[in-house]
């Protein structure tokens, strides 16, 4: 998955400095938020680098709710794209530390799995993992039917709201096109 230097971002932004040892400063790091852990992985560089730091943040914090977001997808929506060592590397640690959320990018189409364990569809996100790969630009591809998709969207920009009541039990997510029409929706209760 390479990818060029985000020298202009890093300039931009001054991002926590607690990601791994392994990697640039502020490539990769975490916070908390109330009762949610946020990680946020750089897929540009080598997943393994950065898999033993993101086991740790999972596996050490008493957060209620996990998100982790970065950019090239566990489970694409684009046809002929597939990113292995993401989903090696990174996809378990969803599964064993029950991540609620993913959010990705890249495939330039909207898609939401089910909720996913072992990358099979479970019954309901208290089993599983949801991921979304979301694109708000005017850059669009096809996308692939696959089995893991619940919705999948192509040619239309989203943006997402997440109505989390972090101290409490019930995350509201809702994907909206720029006209502000609802596309997508789904709760999880905890």
């Amino acid at each position: 998955m390479p990818g060029g230097h985000p020298t202009l971002y890093l300039r931009q932004f001054a991002l926590p400095r607690n990601g791994p040892a392994t990697i640039e400063a502020e490539r990769a790091y975490a916070f908390h938020y109330s009762n949610a852990l946020f990680a946020i992985l750089d897929s540009n560089l080598d997943p393994a680098q950065q898999t033993a730091w993101l086991e740790h943040q999972l596996a050490s914090t008493p957060a209620t709710w996990k998100f982790v977001a970065y950019h090239h997808p566990a489970y694409s929506s684009a046809p002929g794209r597939d990113n292995t060592a993401v989903r090696q590397h990174w996809t378990p640690l969803f599964d064993r530390y029950h991540v609620d959320l993913v959010l990705q990018g890249h495939d330039h189409a909207y898609l939401r799995t089910h909720p996913l364990k072992d990358g099979q569809k479970v019954a309901s996100p208290a089993e599983g993992t949801v991921y979304v790969v979301s694109v708000a630009g005017t850059k669009m591809y096809q996308q692939a039917a696959r089995d893991y998709t619940a919705v999948g969207l192509t040619n239309v920009a989203t943006y997402q709201v997440l109505d989390l009541h972090i101290s409490g039990n019930r995350l509201v997510y809702r994907a909206y096109d720029l006209d502000g029409t609802l596309h997508d929706q789904f709760i999880i209760e905890k």
